[in-house]
């Protein structure tokens, strides 16, 4: 290209190169790369060299050198990831059985590893090229694999010298730990606030033991806390601690992370009977307690993971009948297949294209559910099929427990903010700030209810935004809003 030179006034040749990803004044062809790079050399070409017929200098001409190489964008399954994950890089390492080196590249990009490794939607092999072939790499499974195989406690993380600026963090689930974990790699240390008497948020006590084992929860924590992030529990939110009084208390920013604990009313008659209870508080006392009461005849509405998880739950306590009862297809249900499959496997029967329209009680007690059968409309304008009532439909079946699990909302307790009309505070798309000054916001109260990976996405943005922060910089600059 011709570029004008400022000082002479005439136009001057330059070439115009793209960006190398070898170092080429260290590069001496030696072939040494050859041997730990995790791209597979050709069969022919391995069998030669256990043969000794070549020599990996030799076959170093053959690995793209230098000006072969152009980088292009990231891989799919790395944009499908709200956490920004290299998936190309730990699986490469899985594949190699360097289950410690896999660790390293997770954990430079988020925590809790086996956590993800177990209940991670993977919406990044839904991303993977393989699909175009065959069908996807098991990225989230090979995630568990490297976690199972290795001590997360043992990986070193490299952290930035301790700062003075202190942070407080509400909520200890997978958003509120995210930020914690990336601001003390920054250097800035942390004090999460949780409500409950114990840590994990809604992954201790949303998920049962049986897809998430309680001590993986506590020893990925504890890989934070050996952090120097502090976690203060049975400390909620609330008249006793305000976010104002955590700023007057010296906290530089105030990160909120609750979760979405409050389940949502079904609106029908006969609703506030004894027997009915939102499926969030069955898990939330099982999962805390081991056990909770249940009914021998338990119907649960609703089509999620949640309600998946309450028959699995109820199951293992030993009640005599499950129901789900779902007004949709098992097409359009969210919970995934495996979850779907498994509960019906141990027991659970499963009724579609049906609705409640009435708790059936008797002194105060639930004997009975009045459903109507329901038929799916032609595709609306979000290409989603409605369920319509079947005018005349109505039965009924005997029940003694109702537990709806149709969605939740995020606790009570956050005042001062904005919130939008779906109940979630209202943040700056790429920063997570809300309009008080010094407060963040992230997770189930800034999304409404969503997976895991996308909280812990959310305090991985955070973190960087608070960091910008304390140091007076442009939050925005050079970012991007995280894709849901």
């Amino acid at each position: 290209m011709l570029a004008l030179d400022g000082e002479s006034g005439n136009f001057k040749a330059r070439i115009r190169k793209n960006p190398r990803y070898i170092d080429l004044a260290k590069c001496t062809s030696c072939g040494e790369c050859v041997k730990v790079c995790p791209v597979d050399l050709p069969d022919e070409y391995q069998e030669n060299l256990a043969t000794k017929k070549a020599t990996y200098k030799q076959y170093a001409q053959a690995i793209p050198g230098a000006f072969a190489i152009e980088k292009g964008d990231k891989a799919p399954c790395r944009l499908a990831c709200p956490g920004g994950l290299n998936v190309q890089g730990y699986v490469n390492m899985v594949k190699m059985g360097k289950y410690k080196e896999a660790l390293e590249i997770i954990m430079k990009d988020l925590p809790l590893p086996g956590v993800l490794g177990r209940i991670c939607p993977h919406g990044c092999e839904d991303a993977c090229r393989r699909c175009d072939v065959d069908e996807p790499v098991a990225i989230r499974d090979l995630k568990r694999l490297a976690a199972d195989q290795y001590d997360c406690r043992k990986i070193e993380i490299a952290c930035a010298p301790p700062r003075k600026e202190k942070v407080a963090i509400i909520g200890s689930g997978p958003a509120g730990l995210s930020c914690a974990y990336h601001l003390a790699r920054k250097g800035i240390l942390s004090t999460i606030y949780e409500a409950l008497p114990e840590a994990g948020g809604m992954l201790r006590v949303g998920i049962p033991a049986h897809r998430l084992p309680r001590e993986i929860i506590d020893q990925e924590i504890e890989v934070i806390t050996n952090l120097g992030v502090q976690i203060k529990t049975s400390t909620p939110l609330g008249p006793d601690l305000t976010v104002e009084d955590l700023l007057n208390d010296g906290y530089k920013a105030v990160y909120l992370a609750l979760g979405a604990h409050k389940g949502i009313e079904l609106g029908i008659p006969g609703e506030k009977a004894s027997g009915v209870r939102q499926g969030v508080g069955f898990l939330k006392e099982t999962n805390l307690t081991g056990k909770t009461e249940v009914g021998q005849k338990v119907a649960i509405i609703g089509g999620g993971n949640v309600a998946i998880d309450v028959a699995r739950a109820a199951l293992r306590l030993g009640t005599g009948e499950v129901h789900i009862i779902y007004r949709r297809t098992r097409a359009e249900m969210p919970a995934w297949e495996e979850e779907i499959q498994a509960a019906e496997d141990e027991g659970a029967q499963i009724t579609y294209l049906s609705a409640p329209q009435e708790v059936l009680t008797r002194d105060g007690k639930v004997v009975g559910l009045r459903c109507i059968r329901m038929e799916l409309s032609e595709p609306d304008s979000s290409g989603r099929k409605r369920p319509i009532p079947i005018p005349g439909s109505e039965y009924e079946i005997e029940i003694d427990q109702l537990i709806p699990a149709i969605g939740q909302s995020a606790i009570e307790g956050v005042t001062g903010l904005n919130f939008s009309r779906w109940g979630t505070v209202e943040v700056d798309a790429v920063t997570f700030a809300t309009e008080c000054e010094g407060v963040f916001a992230g997770g189930d109260l800034q999304s409404g209810p969503w997976v895991a990976i996308g909280a812990i996405g959310a305090g991985k943005e955070a973190a960087e935004s608070i960091l910008r922060y304390v140091e007076g910089r442009d939050m925005a600059e050079g970012r991007e809003p995280i894709v849901y």
